[in-house]
């Protein structure tokens, strides 16, 4: 018998799902059981935010039933039996914390009712409650995806989904995340994860699903649940990848400069007195748990934050912002992209003269003839530029951003957290894109949460505590991800012992 035959807990049968001719979910066969964690993996485009969307009822599907504890499920129907927390919040920046806590419950009474004491000690409980008066859209990211959660944990639903929940969380954070996903699992409710982060999957599910092309592809439980399986599960099918080039670090003061910070300074105290060189050609990580400093850093360079200080671009010397001679990819992809353009639109955003007159009018022509080159060139996969940006899976909706900051070729590509919530396929990509930019004579500077994309991705490590800068790590002379990790943790400790001394 099924995990979720005997009636207690979530079926799926045969849904389907198109857009167009793209086919988002075909014939697609899930069962979670209520009192387990079902991971679900998958790359992009595999069908899991479509997924998501039918049973949060965001949208509907096309055909297949939904059973929920026995009983056809109509999400549109019944919204309040599912609960969900979205990898990129889901919410309204001009409302408070504690609004967005409430909205959808309040009932008669608008915005009127306020937080009762068991949400207010929820948003305790999350260490969110000092923001609960603040707008949503002043607060941290992280903030933002805590209050995901706790408006998600606030209500009684039935179903909960977890789409990449902590991939705007510190690694405290996403362990408390998970424990309350088990308490939540253990209380009888159904709980499903989706993530791209393999070692999760296997610590926390109970069962993985594999998902590929709209299909429930295999089913991963006990012994069979391990990282390198569900790895193997994913590429099932697909064409191998040409190696990843080689990265070298260029030594030598031969290289010409592209960024120099000296006694840089934040004008909110995330960071202070910051020196840093980086050099044409070189690809350089800062790394730092939420409230280092590190975030702020990278951001500052963009001119997305105030410092005070010198900073200097390819030997031009500027006081403050920097942001004419960077390109920025926020982390969060919204902030990059305009959801109502199409992927051209997107692609050709930040262009200029190269498509408009003297007059200033637009030349369309010339917009869809660069669009089109850009799609090639930066392997996006769309069936024209002509459709919306947002039925682009999360990959390819990343490497367009990616793609319209590098198009105005700037000195220095920041990128913060470049491949969040993206597959692995989408992430070699984006690591192709950097690498290929640097080699032209640019740097790239990340802001980047994992050791494993500063591991592949990077030259470069700078690790930032309590807002100052460790010593440079050079990656290529760890022979493992292991040995890079063991690097980082041991200088994140030096730092915040200094700091107590």
């Amino acid at each position: 018998m099924s995990p979720a035959s005997g009636g207690t807990g979530l079926r799926i049968a045969g849904l389907r799902k198109w857009y167009g001719d793209t086919r988002a979910v075909d014939e697609l066969e899930i069962e979670a059981a209520a009192g387990e964690i079902l991971g679900i993996a998958g790359p992009n485009g595999a069908g899991k935010s479509t997924l998501i969307k039918i049973l949060a009822g965001e949208t509907s599907a096309d055909a297949g039933e939904i059973l929920l504890d026995g009983t056809p499920f109509d999400p549109r129907v019944e919204p309040d039996r599912v609960a969900v927390v979205h990898q990129e919040a889901q919410l309204f920046p001009n409302l408070t914390v504690a609004e967005n806590l409430v909205v959808g419950r309040e009932g008669t009474r608008a915005l009127r009712r306020g937080i009762d004491d068991q949400e207010r000690g929820l948003l305790a409980d999350l260490e969110i409650l000092a923001f609960a008066d603040r707008p949503l859209g002043s607060v941290p990211l992280a903030v933002q995806q805590r209050t995901e959660i706790a408006r998600a944990l606030a209500r009684d639903a039935r179903v909960f989904l977890f789409d990449e929940p902590n991939s705007a969380l510190t690694e405290e954070e996403s362990t408390d995340l998970f424990r309350r996903m088990r308490a939540l699992a253990d209380s009888g409710k159904v709980v499903i994860l989706v993530s791209h982060r393999l070692a999760e999957l296997v610590e926390h599910s109970t069962r993985v699903a594999i998902i590929l092309d709209g299909r429930r592809t295999a089913l991963l439980a006990g012994d069979g649940l391990t990282q390198d399986a569900i790895a193997a599960e994913l590429v099932v099918g697909q064409a191998q990848r040409e190696p990843q080039e080689q990265i070298r670090i260029r030594l030598g003061e031969e290289a010409a400069s592209a960024l120099r910070l000296h006694d840089w300074t934040h004008d909110r105290g995330s960071f202070r007195r910051i020196d840093l060189h980086i050099r044409a050609g070189e690809i350089v990580a800062l790394m730092g748990v939420e409230g280092s400093g590190a975030r702020e850093l990278v951001r500052s360079v963009a001119g997305f934050e105030r410092g005070t200080g010198r900073i200097e671009i390819e030997r031009r010397a500027d006081r403050g912002a920097a942001s004419g001679e960077s390109g920025f990819v926020s982390s969060d992809r919204k902030a990059s992209l305009f959801s109502n353009l199409s992927v051209g639109e997107n692609l050709v955003t930040r262009l200029d003269r190269e498509i408009s007159t003297a007059g200033g009018a637009l030349r369309r022509g010339r917009m869809h003839a660069v669009a089109h080159e850009l799609r090639e060139r930066f392997r996006v996969k769309a069936a024209s530029i002509h459709v919306p940006i947002r039925s682009l899976s999360g990959g390819n909706q990343q490497k367009v951003a990616i793609a319209a900051a590098i198009v105005r070729r700037p000195e220095v590509l920041v990128l913060e957290e470049p491949t969040r919530g993206v597959d692995i396929g989408s992430k070699r990509e984006i690591y192709r894109l950097m690498r290929e930019y640097a080699s032209q004579g640019h740097a790239v500077l990340i802001f980047c949460t994992e050791v494993p994309e500063a591991f592949e991705a990077a030259d470069l490590v700078y690790v930032v505590s309590d807002g100052r800068l460790a010593e440079p790590i050079i990656v290529m002379n760890h022979p493992d991800i292991e040995s890079l990790a063991k690097a980082i943790t041991r200088l994140e400790r030096h730092r915040g012992e200094a700091a107590v001394a």
